[in-house]
């Protein structure tokens, strides 16, 4: 890393290489890195290879000003690509139309229009042109939201404003990958289930409230999340069976569901599968936790779920119940038509 003021750049110097064997693109900044600027170097690492091979392995220097007699294109020559700094294509300070640096990199990229960039994109916007990366008034939100956390991680690297940089992007990768998860890869996979006809949809009614219900056979721990959200449909209800033969159901909890006449018939269905004889009331097979001799289910009333063993079912046995008999047990515990609380 450097900072440097106006110099000349030895024109004859040996660029480093990566491990490609070609010259080696290097990010110029002209302060401490800050969202706008983080987010266009991610879009740049994972959009450009195409038009800048090798960028994923780019390096940085911070600049407070251009060298004599160079221009942001001459030095684009160079390898150098100038973020934000020298008046060139990606610096936004001197574009007619209000705009970001991440903005401008992913016009030029092609990819302004992807779907799971669209939340990154507009939280450097916002961040950028109001100050607002955090939106909540709540001093602890504040302090823990990202663009804070950037500010201070700037104040305690001073000398070293490449390591934010390192720090930070796992952070927008990790955000970029499952937004392009819940975007492009979960609706069709759930599209494909529902073709297969490992997917099937149904209505319930409840104490006059409408649920909407979907059972998917998959191994995928991202779906459950997406299908309650409001762009995977906004069931209400999800039961997800694993490639095991475990079933995990779990609930919206802004709808405020009652599960205790489902669990209390779940229960008792696996007993009886098992030849086991119950000597409970509804009232007791209805209780969180998991019962002596039902080990395969455990209520959780603060997620308000049933599960048979989670994502990890270790030592929890699949249940016996089949995916027929469960679809006939959520349509008649869900609607309370035999037991009701």
């Amino acid at each position: 890393m450097s900072i440097m003021k106006s110099q000349e750049l030895n024109p004859n110097r040996n660029f480093p290489k990566n491990s490609n064997g070609v010259k080696k693109w290097t990010f110029v900044l002209p302060t401490a890195p800050h969202p706008d600027t983080l987010v266009a170097i991610f879009i740049f690492k994972k959009f450009g290879e195409k038009l800048y091979p090798g960028i994923k392995e780019a390096g940085f220097e911070f600049w407070q000003e251009l060298p004599k007699n160079k221009t942001t294109e001459s030095l684009e020559k160079e390898n150098y690509i100038l973020i934000d700094i020298g008046g060139g294509k990606f610096d936004h300070h001197n574009k007619k139309e209000k705009t970001t640096t991440s903005l401008l990199v992913a016009e030029h990229l092609g990819v302004i229009g992807a779907p799971a960039l669209a939340k990154m994109l507009e939280y450097a916007r916002r961040d950028d042109f109001f100050g607002k990366g955090t939106i909540s008034e709540d001093p602890i939100d504040r302090a823990f939201g990202l663009s804070a956390l950037i500010y201070h991680l700037n104040k305690s690297l001073v000398k070293s404003p490449e390591r934010v940089v390192e720090i930070v992007m796992p952070l927008l990768i990790a955000h970029y990958n499952e937004e392009y998860r819940r975007a492009e890869e979960l609706p069709l996979e759930f599209k494909s289930k529902t073709e297969k006809g490992e997917s099937e949809t149904f209505d319930v009614k409840q104490k006059g409230k409408k649920l909407k219900v979907v059972m998917i056979k998959s191994d995928n721990p991202s779906l459950t999340g997406y299908l309650r959200s409001i762009t995977g449909g906004k069931f209400d209800v999800v039961l997800q069976q694993q490639s095991t033969g475990h079933m995990n159901i779990l609930t919206r909890p802004a709808k405020r569901i009652d599960l205790r006449s489902f669990v209390s018939l779940v229960r008792l269905r696996e007993a009886e599968r098992q030849n086991s004889n119950l000597e409970m009331s509804a009232s007791d097979l209805s209780l969180p936790g998991r019962l002596p001799g039902i080990k395969e289910w455990y209520y959780d009333r603060a997620t308000n779920s049933l599960q048979n063993g989670g994502l990890n079912p270790k030592e929890i046995p699949p249940t016996k119940i089949s995916w027929n008999e469960m679809k006939k047990l959520l349509e008649l515990g869900l609607s309370e038509q035999i037991i009701s609380f």
